[in-house]
C-alpha cells in the first residue's frame, strides 16, 4: 500500500494513523464474479460519506479538501460539516491553514476507503480522531452513543446523565473513545466529571438523542477558558432499518 505524506507535526502523523480506522471499521466490499461474463457489482453507486468537526481551540480556520477538491472553506472552531460524499477507492484528504499567507499544509495522505460507510473526522488540538459510525440496527429503537474525549486540557473523565441512571463513559482519557452504549431516546442533561475526584467541570443541558440514531458525543473546549468553554458536540447519523 503506497502512502503519500506531506505536512508536519503531530497532527499530520496522528491523523494519518487514525484515518486508517476507516479500513479497520469499514465493511470491505469486494464481490467476485463467478465467470468472466458475469458482471461485478460496481461500488461507484454505493454511498460513502464523511462528516468533519473542528474541535481544536488552538487552530484558526482551516480548509479541507478531498482529492484536492476543496470541500470546506473557512472551517472554524465549532463548525460541523454535513456529510460529504467520498468516492470509494484511493482518497486523498488534505487539511490546510485557511488564508494564512500561503495555505500551509497541516495534513495530506492517500488511503484506500471501502465503500458504503459513514465516517466521522474530529480535528483536535494535537491529533485527529477518525472512525466509522456504527449504523447497525437498534432492536429497541433507542439511541446508540459513543463519547470521544477531544479536549487535551482534561485528565480522565466520566460522562453521566444527571437525571437518569445512565453512564456514557468512564475513566475516558484524551484522545480515546468510549465503547458504544444503547440508551432510551430522550433529552438528557449531561455532566463531565473528573474521574479521580468526581468534580463536575461542565454541565450540558438539553442533549436530545433521537431513536434509531447513532451519536458521537465529542468533548471539546479548554478547561477554564471562557472563550472556548468545555462542551459536548453531538455528531448524528441514522441507523439501518431492521429487516
Amino acid at each position: 500500500m503506497q502512502h503519500k505524506r506531506r505536512g508536519f507535526g503531530m497532527l499530520g502523523r496522528a491523523m494519518a494513523a487514525l484515518f486508517a480506522l476507516f479500513l479497520a471499521t469499514g465493511a470491505l466490499l469486494a464481490p467476485v464474479a463467478a465467470a468472466q461474463d458475469t458482471p461485478t457489482p460496481s461500488t461507484v453507486d454505493i454511498q460513502t460519506r464523511a462528516m468533519f468537526l473542528h474541535a481544536a481551540p488552538s487552530l484558526d480556520k482551516v480548509e479541507v479538501a478531498i482529492n484536492w477538491d476543496e470541500q470546506l472553506d473557512e472551517f472554524a472552531y465549532g463548525d460541523q460539516s454535513d456529510f460529504i460524499d467520498i468516492p470509494p477507492g484511493a482518497v486523498e484528504v488534505s487539511i490546510t491553514h485557511d488564508r494564512h499567507g500561503f495555505n500551509y499544509l497541516l495534513y495530506d495522505a492517500i488511503y484506500p476507503v471501502p465503500a458504503g460507510n459513514d465516517y466521522y473526522c474530529v480535528i483536535t488540538d494535537q491529533i485527529v480522531v477518525a472512525g466509522a459510525f456504527d449504523t447497525s440496527p437498534i432492536v429497541d429503537g433507542g439511541a446508540r452513543v459513543q463519547v470521544i474525549q477531544g479536549s487535551v486540557s482534561l485528565p480522565a473523565v466520566n460522562v453521566v446523565a444527571t437525571r437518569a441512571d445512565v453512564s456514557f463513559a468512564t475513566d475516558l482519557q484524551y484522545p480515546r473513545s468510549s465503547d458504544y452504549t444503547n440508551v432510551p431516546a430522550a433529552t438528557y442533561e449531561l455532566q463531565i466529571n473528573l474521574a479521580d475526584t468526581g468534580e463536575t467541570v461542565a454541565t450540558i443541558p438539553n442533549v436530545t438523542l433521537n431513536g434509531n440514531s447513532v451519536y458521537e458525543l465529542v468533548i471539546m473546549g479548554t478547561l477554564g477558558d471562557e472563550n472556548h468553554p468545555l462542551t459536548i458536540t453531538p455528531l448524528e447519523d441514522t441507523t439501518d432499518s431492521l429487516t
